[in-house]
């Protein structure tokens, strides 16, 4: 019973195909059928294959009426690791429980989960909490997210991961707080998702894009929605938009900004719709504004009308 137990809990901890050697180890191992669990005291050590599992203690529940292994919890300080494709995963936390039923690998208490390839962190994640869950191939954390990626650095509340069938990020979604921080840019937002294949980050609720640009000027957005796409460098945003541009400062319903084509580079904003800029004192108000940062120039069209103050205090 105990070798059956323990080949289905390395089976969903790590995946590990039916008929692989294993080895379970501790100083001691206890049957107690009055409350249907097993207790494994004292430098558990779990192998199977690549995979190994590492905790002072584990606990082992088992479902009365199929006789079978229900959840495991790996207590005290737990640590998974398994070799796969050139790819070292490992995860560490107070408590890292399965739940056969669900299937669901679970990592609670200061959790971090580590993807190193080459000898190099390609994915870093920690969390209060953290759930895989097999079924649909997702990774969800909760409380304190972090997520170093690449070149991505992001804080949440709460973050789902898509993962493809190898394990490579496809998705992250960013619920509460969410910031993400990518070369020279930052992105706050209610709520961020950021698509890995496509390279592109669409961002809902109080959105505040913080841009410097390769020639170290500053751009910053704020509005209800934005969305940047790195391979074309293109910004576009909407609901209550407001760009800040040394001493420009506009407000519209929308606007797309715009890279240089020669260059690459983020270099002119173009609002749509009644929008207006501030500039040296003046209020030009248009149908449409499109401002160029190199070199440094703005026009408006249609329905132009501006405001300039009276310096001279006097009246015609």
């Amino acid at each position: 019973m105990k070798k059956n137990i323990l080949i289905l809990i390395l089976i969903v901890i790590t995946g590990v195909a039916y008929g692989a050697s294993m080895t379970v180890e501790s100083d001691t191992q206890e049957f107690k059928d009055s409350d249907n669990k097993i207790y494994l005291e004292g430098n558990v050590k779990v192998k199977s294959g690549a995979a190994n599992v590492l905790s002072p203690r584990a606990v082992v529940e088992v479902d009365p009426k199929t006789n079978k292994v229900d959840k495991v919890e790996f207590k005290d300080n737990a640590y998974s690791y398994q070799m796969e494709s050139g790819k070292k995963h490992e995860i560490k936390a107070q408590i890292l429980e399965v739940s056969l039923l669900n299937k669901i690998f679970s990592a609670q208490g200061n959790s971090i989960s580590t993807i190193t390839e080459n000898e190099k962190p390609v994915v870093i994640v920690t969390a209060d909490k953290q759930e895989y869950h097999k079924n649909t191939n997702q990774m969800m954390a909760y409380g304190n997210v972090n997520i170093l990626y690449k070149n991505i650095d992001t804080l949440s509340n709460q973050a789902i991961v898509d993962l493809n069938k190898d394990n490579d990020v496809k998705k992250i979604q960013l619920i509460g707080k969410a910031k993400l921080k990518q070369d020279k840019s930052i992105i706050n937002a209610n709520k961020l998702t950021y698509d890995n294949q496509r390279e592109e980050a669409v961002a809902l609720g109080n959105v505040y894009t913080d841009i410097t640009t390769e020639d170290n000027k500053r751009i910053e957005v704020w509005s209800s929605y934005q969305s940047y796409d790195k391979k074309a460098n293109f910004i576009t945003a909407s609901g209550g938009t407001k760009i800040k541009y040394q001493d420009y400062l506009a407000t519209g319903p929308k606007v797309n900004v715009y890279a240089d084509k020669a260059t690459k580079k983020l270099n002119e904003a173009i609002f749509v719709g009644r929008s207006k800029i501030e500039t040296k004192g003046r209020t030009i108000e248009a149908d449409r504004i499109s401002i160029t940062m190199n070199p440094k120039d703005f026009k408006a069209e249609g329905n132009v009308k501006s405001t300039i103050p009276n310096l001279g205090g006097s009246s015609l």
